[in-house]
């Protein structure tokens, strides 16, 4: 049989490996050319940005909500499998070792998300405080030390099951967090001793509440499963995942757009696809999110009718590059073999649907556009945006797609 060591070391090994596998799926050359492009363009227009900001811009108290939310957010990847709890519960009590490998794997591989967001705020903390590189390390040390901390709480809260308990948690720090992240940003380091006295007091407590009460096997497996669940969502979106377990949602909101579609054995496809779009979590999720962040980018470009155009561009060509996968959704479906017609108008339906869709994006865009603009840049904006759109679609979308099947 395995050690502890073992086992834990097997184990991340192969989700390194499986991470690994996917990434390279992700980070294809499409991606990173966007990346690239929306890193250049969003880096001159910060820059912009910062040269007109006003002296009483609240970045602190944005950044400490930001930070807050991304500790309180922090929990202990235990790589727990479902049979696990037949095979390793006997010897729950020799797993110490490997709870501790997995606590030390999380935070490391989590530090990730305190770095990054602190050096893209780095220009922002530097124009509106009197801070040096010096004071940003003492931040990044204190942050990684909170960090910690939430770790270390969740792990403890993972040993209850009432809600009460859970919900009490979070509230309590949730509030302490803003308090010690805030004076973190604010230098006032008096303030942050006698809040880290709390804190300590408060970690002690839980840990030592829950040294007589037994692991929830239950509880760390589902959230493990769904941790997973949702890189696999992720990845999906570039590549078939077999592991997915997908799921939809009902929306009996949205059946008026179900009820557009005419009732005849040619619009198969494009009643499936309508359905799929409105009842998977996936696509719809990601037409939304990408949507109302695009919006809220638009809102901050001052008048520049390129920009304008760029940015809503660059937000469809996302969208269609993360949602082309609909087109496959039904690939193991035989029960559209019964109408012979159906597989004619398939390629049809889903470009008809995602000129749809990407037709509302730039009424939207350029709504936008035009509360903060003048006629004449909605009107440019419009015009271009909706002419990438058919391009996009019934050229880019439609030639790699009979390219991909001509490949099978």
């Amino acid at each position: 049989m395995k050690s502890v060591n073992e086992i834990w070391q097997t184990r991340v090994n192969q989700h390194i490996n499986e991470t690994r596998m996917y990434l390279k799926y992700m980070l294809n050359d499409h991606l990173l050319f966007v990346f690239i492009f929306l890193g250049a363009g969003g880096a001159l227009t910060y820059q912009r940005w910062l040269e007109t900001l006003s002296p009483d811009f609240p970045a602190i108290v944005i950044m400490t909500l930001t930070f807050a939310f991304i500790v309180i957010t922090s929990s202990v990847r235990t790589l727990l499998k479902v049979a696990d709890i037949v095979f390793l519960l006997p010897m729950e009590f020799k797993l110490r070792g490997y709870f501790q490998k997995a606590f030390r794997y999380s935070f490391i591989t989590q530090s990730f998300f305190i770095i990054v967001p602190l050096i893209l705020f780095t220009p922002l903390y530097f124009k509106v405080t009197d801070a040096n590189g010096r004071t940003l390390l003492i931040c990044l040390g204190l942050l990684l030390l909170v960090k910690f901390w939430n770790l270390r709480v969740s792990w403890a809260m993972s040993f209850y099951t009432e809600a009460s308990a859970k919900w009490s948690d979070l509230i309590v720090r949730f509030v302490l967090n803003v308090s010690v992240i805030y004076f973190i940003f604010s230098q006032d380091y008096l303030f942050l001793i006698v809040l880290f006295v709390i804190m300590t007091g408060y970690v002690l407590y839980f840990s030592n509440n829950v040294k007589q009460k037994a692991l929830k096997w239950e509880q760390l497996i589902k959230r493990e499963e769904g941790k997973k669940q949702s890189f696999y969502k992720l990845a999906n979106l570039f590549t078939d995942v077999p592991k997915l377990k997908k799921q939809a949602k009902r929306r009996a909101y949205l059946d008026w757009m179900v009820k557009q579609v005419k009732y005849h054995q040619e619009n198969v496809y494009e009643y499936l696809y309508v359905r799929a779009l409105i009842r998977s979590g996936d696509y719809l999720g990601i037409i939304v999110r990408l949507t109302i962040i695009g919006s809220i980018i638009l809102s901050f470009l001052n008048e520049q009718l390129t920009g304008y155009i760029v940015v809503s561009i660059l937000f469809i060509f996302l969208t269609g590059i993360q949602i082309m996968s609909l087109y496959k959704h039904f690939e193991l479906l035989e029960l559209t073999n019964l109408y012979p017609n159906a597989e004619k108008k398939r390629l049809t339906s889903f470009l008809k649907i995602m000129f749809t869709v990407f037709l509302v994006q730039t009424v939207i865009y350029s709504l936008i556009t035009l509360l903060f603009a003048t006629v004449s840049i909605f009107g440019g904006t419009f015009i271009v945006t909706a002419l990438f759109s058919y391009l996009f679609v019934f050229i880019y979308m439609k030639n790699r797609i009979k390219k991909s099947e001509k490949d099978v």
